[in-house]
């Protein structure tokens, strides 16, 4: 925790900060980046070596293009110890899993410094838009954090209700509770500002809600303004990478955290475009060293903004943001099922390669999985009793064989919904 503070406090200013010092910090945090991965990383000396970047390179921001990006399919053919510094025991480090946009969940592995940086992200950006370290927050989602002794001092408080909650248990808690702060993805805000409408409910004024994890779609930035009564702030990350995009009191695109994570936007012949211009986003954590991100393909797309914003902030801006989408599952009894569940359930399969959820009915819900060879059977029964403890039993679901192949045109969804359903 101290040096979570450490790092917080180091990133003070920063975002209003001068376009050239914010360069020439880049650059070093760059060539110290590389210089890490060259002496300690197997996959990404090989990279280097590949291209020919020699030592003491890159020299300037252009030169990283001459660095082959990393995909999510390279991370999942890439056996840990090679992504990872070496030394490294694996079995001692934090294992996090993304959330499967490509319908395969990744793990990454994170030490203390990964953890300590992503919490500083976060209480970054909760400062930056005006939190106190009074103000309480309540928190939706599906893992809980740990609680530090500071907290129980009365410094940041914070509690935890589970996306499993209905949105009328979750409107309890935020009724008792009375935060201050609320952070869930949209469509849990999407939820629970109806079930506040449909209940007469007036929740305590709050000062910040956060949206993450989905699109932060018009509708739903209305809906829940008009329910809670405070807009919400939406963010953008990857448990790759931490949150490291997020919008200001402007809401005219979103902040990139550029002391520490450098976006790139790259057409698709890989080359970068003009300021403005829509493309592929690639990210480099300029932090992380554990399991290092470097050119990482995101999979979503967007364009940079690099003009002052309005607010005075100098960091550029990710506008036109495309890529994440998740539908969402209703299950028969009226509840719903967000991606979160999905992704936090299948991801502790060992042998499922891939998955892709398909509701068909309001109580039939197939399930595609490309398993390992011989482990059909039992990673479906699995499926089966995760779904059991979730759903009544007049849900159907099949469990499908499948070779993890689809349209590449296509952005993959791992949870599709043939349903409509109005509002």
């Amino acid at each position: 925790m101290l040096e979570t503070i450490r790092l917080l406090a180091s990133s003070h200013g920063r975002s209003r900060a001068s376009a050239a010092s914010l360069r020439s910090l880049q650059e070093r945090r760059l060539r110290a980046l590389v210089a890490h991965v060259r002496d300690h990383v197997p996959l990404h000396r090989r990279k280097l070596d590949a291209v020919g970047v020699e030592a003491g390179d890159p020299r300037t921001l252009e030169d990283v293009a001459r660095i082959p990006t990393m995909s999510k399919a390279m991370l999942r053919q890439t056996p840990p110890a090679e992504l990872v510094v070496q030394g490294a025991p694996l079995d001692r480090l934090d294992v996090v899993f993304t959330s499967g946009s490509t319908g395969a969940p990744l793990r990454i592995y994170r030490g203390q410094r990964e953890i300590d940086a992503h919490r500083a992200a976060g209480l970054r950006i909760l400062r930056e838009l005006g939190f106190q370290w009074t103000d309480r927050t309540l928190e939706i989602c599906m893992e809980f954090g740990p609680t530090f002794a500071v907290q129980r001092l009365g410094v940041a408080p914070k509690r935890w209700v589970s996306i499993l909650d209905s949105p009328a248990e979750q409107l309890r808690a935020l009724l008792e509770y009375r935060p201050q702060v609320l952070c869930a993805s949209a469509s849990t805000l999407h939820d629970l500002a109806r079930a506040a409408l449909h209940a007469g409910a007036k929740p305590a004024p709050l000062r910040l809600v956060f949206s993450d994890a989905e699109p932060l779609v018009p509708a739903t930035r209305a809906l829940v303004t008009r329910a809670l009564g405070t807009a919400p702030i939406d963010l953008y990350g990857l448990v790759e990478l931490s949150d490291f995009a997020w919008e200001c009191e402007r809401r005219d695109g979103l902040h990139v955290s550029a002391d520490t994570h450098l976006v790139e936007i790259l057409g698709d012949d890989g080359l970068p475009v003009p300021p403005g211009v829509s493309g592929r986003i690639v990210c480099t954590d300029l932090i992380a060293r554990t399991m290092p991100m470097l050119r990482y393909e995101t999979g979503d797309r967007g364009a940079l903004v690099v003009d002052p914003c309005p607010c005075g902030r100098t960091f550029p801006r990710l506008v036109g943001l495309t890529g994440r989408s998740a539908d969402v599952v209703l299950l028969p009894d009226g509840r719903r099922l967000h991606w979160p569940w999905f992704h936090e359930t299948f991801a502790r399969l060992e042998s499922l390669d891939r998955y892709q959820v398909i509701q068909e009915g309001r109580d039939r819900l197939r399930v595609r999985v490309a398993t390992a060879p011989g482990r059909h059977a039992d990673v479906a029964g699995r499926i089966r009793q995760a779904m059991a403890t979730v759903a009544p039993a007049d849900l159907h679901v099949e469990c499908e064989a499948w070779d993890g192949l689809h349209d590449p045109r296509e952005k993959f969804r791992p949870v599709v919904s043939l349903l409509r359903e109005d509002g």
